[in-house]
């Protein structure tokens, strides 16, 4: 059986081009982790899972992810991610870039 315990960085790029909101100090939801199992294992191995198979997986996987310090509860079925390859890039304004241009051009 494939289990991702370890192997959050594949599991959270596939999330993320499905438009989950991952990112470094992001809410991190129980369903969406669950959702994202299920989707994973149904479009890249072509076969579906149970309901109590995929609860275990993701029990699995989220206590995983709490003991390397990856997510921390933050209230039921939410996590909080810590995951400095997610974190947001900084947005550059024009005048950060040096390419402000010239008044009347």
């Amino acid at each position: 059986m494939y289990t991702f315990v370890g192997e959050e960085k594949e599991l959270f790029d596939y999330m993320r081009t499905r438009g989950f909101p991952v990112y470094d100090r992001s809410n991190l939801f129980l369903r969406d982790i669950e959702s994202a199992i299920r989707d994973y294992l149904r479009e890249r191995e072509g076969r579906d899972v149970g309901l109590r198979v995929l609860e275990h997986m993701t029990t699995d996987f989220i206590a995983d992810l709490q003991a390397r310090g990856i997510i921390v509860p933050f209230i039921k079925n939410t996590y909080i991610l810590h995951l400095e390859d997610y974190r947001l890039k900084p947005a550059i304004n024009d005048e950060e870039s040096g390419s402000e241009e010239e008044p009347g051009t």
